[in-house]
């Protein structure tokens, strides 16, 4: 990218400058404060509504079904945007020994060290075009993570069009040597090397599958978003409902009020959001509450999502001291010993990934690609009715109880969060989705002395500011040969 700041577009997450938060929720349906039964003949083994543990009561721990979350008081999620396990974590196995051949990561290099796609990415014109290595922080721009976009490069499980959906920009990635602090983190905790995004498209659709279990119709991030009432609720409004808290501490947007779930925060005033400014500030708020033994049951914590997110084209070495910041605040509080902080991305940015995501339920509300929500939007569904993950995205599992040593190569996508939230809590499924998904528990263990009681020392992060990315979006970036 090249040019002036001003000549970029108006970042889609400034809209809540523009009033649209100001959206009101409704309450959890009624439907979901009691099991399903008698599920339909043929459909997955728990639905919306159900436990966990449906004996039990809910709403309450159950620590010794659940007995790798027993010592778990805070579940942390980091979501960062915009890039896939290959272009951030691909050369783990061959730049850490330790994960070598346990990381599914590019799947070989050439006699140069450069990696090799599985199989060839071709443009319009039939040349073939190979990885490179970016040689900074700023990204090149001229990537799609959109879903016709997405799509293509899927091509139907051929997994071949990402240069032809995008540009051969989707073959850049970064490595240890511009994130040592994102290869420290995965190298000492356990990373997933199979956690999906839910849904081959764009940031909102991804997000609200973290938050609903179901994209409510969305395909694509709209600015400002269409309505969109998820038929179930959020998880925010069942964690109201059982007096459970949660906050978000948030620098410029609360992925809460993408979509209506501020309401709390604004009528009573009973969780706490972070003030806006940069990202030091939600840090410094976010440390506080650890620091003082506040921290609430559920929260995430959000980056700058105009300067420090690592969305296209900002400088990706900005989110990584932003997260280093947030880990580093939790690991020296009280905090870190009852915690668990999930560091992940919404969605592949149109970024290269290798492996060809598997099928996934439809959420089973009713709603489909550009249906369910005002306007509808009429789209080539591509034979994905919400029915396959979106491609890998980097995910590690942050905790003093986390396995030392592990990879987990379970199928997880952002509904697996939904799920280990509603194990600790036996809490009712939103949807479909959730309710049948691989909990993080696997990565944590059950019994016996926290692995990581003493935090582990990580690698440093090199410092940088918005400056940065203003710096790669006025004068760009552009690596590819």
């Amino acid at each position: 990218m090249s040019g002036p700041l001003f000549s970029r577009p108006i970042p889609r997450r400034c809209f809540l400058q523009w009033g649209g938060a100001a959206v009101a929720a409704s309450a959890v349906p009624a439907r979901l404060l009691t099991a399903v039964q008698d599920l339909a003949a043929g459909m997955p083994a728990r639905g919306p509504g159900s436990l966990p543990f449906p004996t039990r009561p809910a709403g309450v721990p159950q620590p010794d079904l659940a007995p790798e979350l027993a010592n778990i008081d805070h579940i942390i999620v980091v979501m960062m945007e915009n890039h896939s396990f290959d272009n951030y974590f691909g050369m783990l196995p061959f730049e850490v020994r330790q994960l070598r051949h346990r990381v599914n990561g590019w799947p070989s290099l050439d006699a140069t060290g450069t990696p090799r796609t599985a199989v060839p990415q071709r443009d319009a014109g039939g040349a073939v075009h190979t990885p490179f290595a970016m040689p900074d922080g700023c990204q090149p721009g001229a990537v799609s993570q959109a879903w016709d976009a997405s799509h293509q490069a899927y091509d139907g499980g051929a997994m071949d069009g990402f240069v032809l959906g995008s540009s051969p920009s989707a073959l850049g990635y970064w490595d240890q040597r511009l994130m040592p602090f994102y290869y420290s983190l995965a190298s000492s905790f356990p990373v997933c090397d199979s956690y999906f995004s839910s849904t081959l498209c764009q940031t909102y659709p991804n997000r609200l599958f973290l938050m609903a279990g179901t994209a409510a119709g969305l395909v694509s991030t709209d600015t400002p978003p269409p309505t969109v009432t998820p038929k179930n609720g959020h998880i925010f409004q069942v964690l109201d409902h059982f007096a459970i808290s949660w906050g978000d501490y948030y620098t410029n947007l609360p992925t809460p009020g993408l979509f209506g779930a501020t309401w709390a925060a604004q009528q009573s005033g009973t969780h706490l959001f972070g003030p806006g400014g940069l990202p030091q500030t939600t840090i410094d708020t976010f440390a506080a509450k650890c620091r003082t033994g506040l921290l609430e049951s559920v929260v995430l914590v959000e980056p700058d999502y105009e300067f420090g997110s690592e969305e296209n084209p900002q400088n990706v070495q900005v989110g990584q001291t932003f997260v280093a910041g947030v880990v580093n605040a939790l690991m020296s509080s009280p905090a870190w010993q009852r915690s668990l902080l999930v560091f992940t991305y919404d969605e592949h940015g149109g970024y290269y990934d290798h492996v060809a995501p598997p099928a996934a339920l439809n959420p089973g509300d009713g709603t489909y690609p550009g249906r369910g929500y005002s306007p509808p939007r009429s789209i080539n569904t591509y034979g994905d009715d919400y029915t396959r993950y979106g491609f890998r995205v980097p995910a590690v599992v942050v905790s003093p109880y986390a396995r030392a040593g592990f990879t987990s190569h379970t199928t997880y996508d952002h509904t697996s969060i939904l799920a280990t939230i509603q194990r600790k809590w036996n809490l009712p499924a939103l949807t479909y989705r959730d309710a049948n998904a691989n909990h993080l528990g696997e990565c944590l263990v059950s019994h016996g002395a926290a692995p990581f009681g003493a935090p582990p020392a990580l690698a440093a992060a090199p410092f940088r500011t918005e400056a940065d990315t203003v710096l790669c979006e006025t004068t760009g970036s552009d690596p590819n040969p």
